[in-house]
Parts: C-alpha cells; structure tokens; sequence
C-alpha cells in the first residue's frame, strides 16, 4: 500500500512513480483502451463489496455507508420536492414569471440530480457464472426498449466473451478539506477496448482480491496498472493537462 504524501513532496512522488508502457502487456486491446481513471475523484470509503450469493453468481453487495448515502440523497430528494411542490401551491413560485425560472430550474436540476445519483448509487453488479454474463442495474424491462439510452443506464448485461480483461488503476485524491488518500478502481475492457467501472475505492488489497476473484470466473487476464504511470508519449492529453494544472495551483 502506498503511503500517502504530504502537501509537501507530492512532487517528487509523481518522479518515483514507475514508468509502464501499455505496450508491455502484449495486446493490441490494450493499447487502444484508456488508462486514466473512468471515475475520478475515487472513493474514502468502501460501498460494495464482493460476495458470492449462489454457487458460480458473485455480486457486489452494498455496504452500511452507501445505504447511508442512499439515504442522505433520499431525504434531499425530499425536502427540495417538498419545498418545489408547496412553493408552487402557494403562488410563491409562478412559471409565469421569468425572473423566478432560475429558481425552479435549480430546484428541478437538484431533484433530477438526486434521483440519478439513487439509481446509480442502488444498481446492482451481479457477475453470473452460469448465464456467462455480468449484469448492471435492474432485470431487462420490456418497455426501456422505447428508450435505448435509459435502457443502457438502468439495466445493461455484458456477455463474457465481450470481456477482454479487468483492468486495475489507482487515483492520487486531494481533497482541501480532507487528507490526501489513494482510491483504487476496477474496470471491465472490452474487445473493442470500451471500458466499464464497476467499483472504485481506497482498499487496495480488497480490489485486488475482487479482481482475482472476477478474473478467474470470467477467465480474462488482469491488467494491474496499480503503482505505474505512463510514459510521457503514451499518456493521456487530459491527464497532462491535469498535472500542469496541478504544479500550478499548487
């Protein structure tokens, strides 16, 4: 496990990072696929974890904290939908004046907001051994199939054989408020080198124990990027820019 830098000599850790070129792992997929974190920003804590709930049918299981965050968005959802429902009942809010748009709007964008954050906060990630598949978000319902982009979000399988390899990234997360901490994440790559997040977190053992576990299930290699960085020429436009940002800032 990685110490985690102080304030101080953050950059000298980016010079003791070892360099891995994406060509070492011998795959064409691998050099088409991105190696920058899918979801940045990482995690403190650990929502899901890795549990098998019937022979050959692994799923991530969630964790007391991410009820807590379901229920923290929920009780939001609430409040300002209370607060948009009596407003308007009321004549304190009138969509006939424009000068009070900006105010429902906001209120409309925290709502819509919070109900996306519950439904991806509460899918499920069910990796089926029998079926040959993982399975993200709710059973498939007939009616989504109207809307494919609502479908993709809510409820989406992946076929094994679409699965080229698991891929292990790990995030240095600075936080003004909070120490600075590492956040670790598992991807899934398919053939054509798309990548899905499935969990991120600072455990690093426990990811890895997840991957293993998902590896050898799926029986796809896993790419353990964990501790590297890119090669200057190989490295992401958005990651370089993210880095002279930083150097700057601080």
């Amino acid at each position: 496990m990685f110490r985690s830098p102080s304030r101080f000599d953050w950059p000298f850790v980016r010079k003791r990072y070892p360099v891995l070129d994406p060509r070492y792992f011998d795959d064409p997929v691998a050099l088409r696929t991105g190696w920058v974190p899918l979801s940045p920003g990482g995690s403190r804590h650990i929502t899901n974890r890795l549990r098998e709930i019937a022979p050959q049918v692994l799923s991530f299981q969630p964790t007391a904290y991410r009820h807590y965050q379901s229920l923290v968005h929920l009780l939001a959802l609430l409040v300002f939908g209370n607060v948009l429902v009596v407003s308007l009942l009321r004549d304190e809010l009138n969509i006939n004046r424009p000068d009070e748009w900006w105010v429902i709007s906001a209120l409309v964008q925290i709502l819509v907001g919070c109900v996306i954050t519950l439904v991806l906060l509460n899918r499920s990630i069910d990796v089926d051994g029998h079926a040959a598949q993982v399975r993200l978000g709710l059973p498939k319902l007939k009616w989504l199939n109207q809307v494919p982009w609502l479908q993709h979000l809510l409820c989406r399988s992946v076929p094994f054989a679409a699965i080229h390899s698991i891929q292990l990234l790990d995030e240095e997360v600075r936080n003004p408020r909070e120490q600075m901490f590492w956040s670790y994440e598992l991807n899934l790559v398919l053939g054509d080198g798309k990548r899905i997040n499935l969990i991120d977190h600072r455990d690093q053992r426990e990811i890895r124990w997840d991957a293993g576990d998902l590896s050898r299930m799926m029986d796809v290699p896993i790419w353990d990027f964990i501790g590297y960085r890119q090669p200057s020429h190989a490295m992401d436009p958005d990651e370089i820019k993210a880095r002279i940002l930083e150097r700057i800032l601080w």
